[in-house]
């Protein structure tokens, strides 16, 4: 009994999406070594903490807040919750309990590290609304995927909040030359966003979440994620074209590289696959490509670092 509970509330923390989100933290503590800010361990752990309490608890509580949704979604692994609780409804109010505890442990160590690292009290409120915009994201009152704000609220925490707390934990700061390089990592949030609703169109309909596949129909799922890539390409060659964020990074380089979501995306677009397991296997190919372009950063972006 022990190990089926175990086992259940391992599935509601939903670990297949941690290494990705560790992945968009690391970006972010990157990009500021590469600007020259000191790499600090203590501080590069101690803030991941912050981000990983808040991502697991986004998952107990999305599942809980999304029970009544997810009756009617097939589970794909990347769409349609873990299932656990439409399952085993019984674990409903454990699940809640560890999603706020988990958050509130969030908020706890946002104030420990503010303080032990002498952090400006910007730091503390970014951590608080980085950890807000995750737990409103199908809660209550604001539930924003259920008032058509779950493509806009995704593409901010995929493709701003989370590189930026990486960032700001090791920088200490959110300057100009972040905030630019984050236009095309948000439109690649955007890319997954609509990549993930893709599956998941009727059953959204049916529970009432406002996305933009219930709304235009899943025609925009291909399209939109091609749209978002080229966009992405063309913001990373308009980088390298006008030096605005200096020369240190390889623009042309990462352009290149953001080809391979731009390719995976065209092909999926062209083809249109509209049997379901095809569809889930593009879903998952489309995030794949967007793993490989942040993996192929990073590298991109330790080599500066070491040979520095």
């Amino acid at each position: 009994m022990k190990n089926d509970l175990a086992s259940a509330l391992v599935r509601l923390a939903r670990p297949h999406f941690l290494p990705p989100g560790f992945i968009l933290y690391t970006l972010g503590a990157l990009l500021a070594s590469v600007q020259g800010f000191s790499f600090d361990l203590g501080k590069f752990f101690l803030g991941y903490s912050i981000f990983l309490f808040a991502h697991i608890s986004t998952h107990f509580g999305n599942d809980y807040f999304d029970r009544v949704g997810d009756r009617y979604a097939e589970q794909t692994g990347l769409s349609g919750g873990s299932g656990i609780l439409v399952n085993r409804p019984e674990l409903a109010p454990l699940a809640l309990r560890i999603a706020v505890g988990l958050m509130a442990l969030s908020i706890a160590t946002a104030i420990a590290f503010t303080f032990v690292f002498s952090y400006s009290v910007w730091f503390l409120l970014f951590a608080i609304f980085a950890a807000m915009l995750a737990w409103f994201y199908a809660a209550p009152p604001l539930r924003l995927a259920y008032r058509g704000l779950s493509e806009v609220s995704t593409a901010l925490a995929v493709g701003f909040v989370m590189p930026a707390t990486g960032y700001f934990v090791i920088s200490g700061r959110i300057d100009a030359w972040f905030v630019l390089l984050s236009l095309p990592l948000v439109l690649y949030g955007l890319y997954f966003i609509i990549s993930v609703e893709m599956p998941d169109v009727e059953a959204d309909r049916k529970s009432g979440k406002i996305t933009l596949p219930v709304k235009r129909g899943i025609r925009i799922g291909y399209v939109l994620p091609v749209v978002a890539g080229a966009l992405s390409t063309i913001l990373f060659v308009a980088i390298a074209l006008s030096g605005v964020l200096g020369s240190r990074i390889n623009f042309w380089l990462v352009g290149a590289i953001s080809l391979i979501p731009l390719s995976i995306s065209a092909l999926g677009a062209i083809k249109r696959p509209s049997i379901r397991e095809e569809l889930i296997r593009q879903v998952k190919l489309n995030f794949a490509g967007l793993l490989l372009f942040f993996i192929a950063f990073e590298v991109l972006l330790v080599s500066l670092i070491y040979a520095a």
